[in-house]
């Protein structure tokens, strides 16, 4: 069991792990009551990530004030949960800082309500420095977290109320937090429900009772809070009395700045000044209304607004009047001019949300002449017993203050009349661009209407077509042979296949013979447009003819035996012929120029076809194989085996060009063509054999 240490001056335990000693608290009384400044004495162990302080480990660093540092931790027991810590900052240990610290933990520690981050657990280090354990609030500043969402003005408002009943409960407890800005209220999710919580009531200053034994100084000089939020009564070093009406103030600032999106003082100026300029400004200076504000930012406004769901010119006027009133009368420089509580701003938002009169009004004229005339008042007793030219100069200065007045007014009216000319014009060119997208839309609906027409149009004349070659052929078995040829020469030409040929050739069978004396005719093709006739003869020549003249177009020579078979390229622009000499060549069929020889047979051949889309040539050969050759390049693709005993007589390639077929001795055998489909530029064998007929 490890032995206790006690307190050598109170008596008191010290912890456990705590090194032998003064207990802090009298360790805190043995600090010099003059020295302000003093700290404690240094410790060996510095707190930080993985350091455990009681039951709480520290995870991470999160946030650092003026005074602490906040920790990420884990509570160990009695129940596991994530929490925040604040500790006070090493170097920071002093009384002052120490008491204000404890002030905080205090003032915390009396709050309870769902606006409010809770306190868990208090306690101090085993070195001394006092830290507060409360609830981890996920969130981001109020601000942030409505321009993210864009909020809307109704949003915002019913969001900020519930900071107004926050605060009312801290100064129903006597704790004013004398530094209400966007970064000390976090704003998170329950469930579907935005909440916002009020953390940092490390400058919090109590009215009702003492919060710590401790003295918490305000040197001179030393401002507690944050400029831009400060009340003009915070600002005055000299005056002591600050109570709730202060923190009355920072709310309208910070309503201010929910609506209008930018700050009462410019944040550069304000500070650029020093502190004289700081003080006179908030307790001097009155703050331009939202509206006027918000014109005044040019296109920063139209940023703004959009984060409120809104437009400028619209912004501006929702915050005209009523709704500018309620910050406007939380920001008075009189204090006693002010919302009397935070529960009372919170009900004139609630009457602004329902419609109902405001408790707020604006700031008359006769009221800002009464501020000037108190601020001055030994030049007005001095005017007073001046001549009655001086009172005449009063007036002129009086009317041309009025003028002043108006002149700003019409400048106002002017720039919104602008930004509604520029809306206007944003608006035309919008109109402009939906109306040009009308156009283009009704201009694809035509071109796809035209497309469907040429389609119908096509499909109409492929179908005449057909109509013409049933009546060509119905006219053919009647025997019109003339109506029939009438009929077949009306069909469009490049819509001619086989079954216009074969009504042409049977109703022109008798109509021409092409001769070739002293040879034998050993094959015949068409050209695929029915216009020239290839022959391949038995005296090695292969000719052209005309089909319409009966003309001999081109004689073909380059064989060495007869030509047994011949024919044309689907495009027409080919010819191929195999010959006795074991030899296959292609031809070109305009100029009859012999454009490739291609060897391999070992036999003669006998039959010769082009593929359909004329990218193969096959060829057949009493040696019983078919030869496949790539008709580009010539190259041999592959060899076709099966026939036997020199049968093969014709080879036949199917449309798709998938399948070869070869006939011979009383079968035909199939085989799946294995060319590739992109060249047939590599040599290939083996093609499967897929049976005979």
């Amino acid at each position: 069991m490890a032995q206790e240490n006690h307190c050598p001056q109170c008596g008191a335990n010290l912890p456990p792990n705590a090194p032998e000693g003064l207990c802090p608290k009298c360790l805190m009384k043995a600090v010099r009551h003059d020295d302000v400044n003093s700290t404690l004495e240094e410790s060996h162990l510095i707190e930080g990530p993985g350091t455990k302080i009681g039951r709480y480990e520290l995870l991470e660093l999160i946030g650092e004030g003026g005074m602490g540092l906040v920790y990420l931790a884990q509570q160990k027991e009695p129940v596991k949960r994530r929490v925040a810590l604040k500790i006070v900052k090493l170097g920071m240990d002093s009384r002052q800082v120490i008491a204000r610290f404890e002030a905080e933990r205090q003032a915390l520690a009396l709050l309870d309500h769902p606006n409010i981050a809770h306190v868990f657990d208090v306690g101090t280090t085993g070195t001394g420095r006092p830290y507060f354990v409360m609830e981890h609030v996920k969130g981001m500043s109020i601000t942030r977290y409505c321009d993210d969402r864009k909020l809307n003005i109704e949003q915002r408002l019913k969001l900020f109320k519930q900071v107004c009943e926050g605060i009312h409960h801290a100064h129903q407890k006597g704790i004013i937090h004398r530094d209400i800005k966007p970064s000390n209220i976090l704003v998170s999710m329950h469930g579907d429900r935005a909440v916002p919580k009020i953390i940092d009531f490390g400058i919090a200053k109590a009215t009702a009772r003492s919060l710590t034994d401790k003295t918490v100084f305000t040197c001179q000089g030393q401002l507690l809070g944050t400029p831009e939020y400060m009340s003009p009564e915070q600002v005055d070093l000299a005056t002591q009395d600050i109570d709730t009406r202060s923190d009355i103030y920072s709310l309208g600032v910070l309503l201010y700045e929910l609506l209008a999106g930018v700050l009462p003082f410019e944040e550069k100026s304000l500070r650029s000044g020093g502190f004289a300029e700081i003080q006179r400004t908030i307790r001097e200076q009155e703050p331009a209304t939202p509206s006027i504000r918000l014109t005044n930012l040019g296109e920063q406004a139209k940023t703004i607004a959009t984060s409120r769901g809104t437009q400028a010119i619209a912004l501006a006027r929702r915050l005209h009047r009523e709704l500018e009133w309620i910050p406007l009368k939380a920001m008075r420089k009189d204090r006693c001019r002010r919302y009397r509580s935070a529960s009372e701003m919170a009900d004139d938002i609630q009457n602004y949300l329902n419609g109902s009169p405001l408790i707020a009004g604006p700031e008359t004229t006769v009221y800002r002449t009464k501020k000037f005339m108190r601020k001055h008042a030994g030049s007005v007793v001095t005017v007073a017993l001046v001549a009655v030219a001086i009172v005449l100069g009063l007036i002129v200065s009086t009317a041309m203050y009025w003028r002043s007045e108006k002149a700003l007014e019409r400048e106002a009216v002017a720039r919104v009349q602008a930004e509604d000319a520029k809306d206007k014009e944003t608006a035309a060119r919008t109109r402009a661009e939906k109306a040009e997208e009308v156009a283009q839309e009704q201009r694809n609906a035509a071109q796809e209407q035209r497309k469907l027409a040429e389609e119908s149009a096509e499909n109409y004349r492929r179908g005449l077509y057909v109509n013409t070659i049933q009546l060509a052929d119905a006219k053919y078995r009647e025997g019109n042979i003339g109506r029939a040829c009438d009929l077949l020469d009306v069909c469009p030409d490049n819509l001619r296949g086989w079954e216009w040929y074969r009504l042409w050739r049977l109703s022109n069978q008798a109509l021409m013979t092409l001769q070739w004396h002293g040879t034998d005719v050993m094959s015949v093709s068409f050209s695929p447009n029915g216009k020239c006739i290839v022959s391949g003869h038995d005296d090695m020549t292969i000719k052209v003819w005309e089909t319409a003249t009966r003309n001999d177009l081109m004689t073909l020579r380059g064989h060495e035996a007869a030509v047994w078979s011949v024919a044309y390229s689907r495009d027409g622009k080919h010819i191929v012929s195999g010959s006795f000499d074991k030899t296959v060549k292609v031809w070109d069929a305009t100029t009859g120029t012999e454009l490739m020889t291609l060897r391999g047979h070992e036999e003669a051949i006998r039959s010769v076809v082009f593929s359909s889309d004329g990218k193969l040539i096959a060829s057949g050969s009493y040696d019983d194989t078919i030869k496949v050759w790539n008709a580009a390049t010539g190259a041999e693709v592959t060899t076709l085996r099966g026939h036997n005993d020199g049968s093969l007589s014709s080879v036949a390639i199917s449309p798709d060009g998938k399948t070869i077929a070869g006939g011979g001795d009383g079968e035909i055998i199939l085989w799946e063509s294995a060319a590739p489909a992109d060249g047939y530029d590599d040599r290939r064998t083996g093609e499967q054999q897929l049976g005979g007929l």
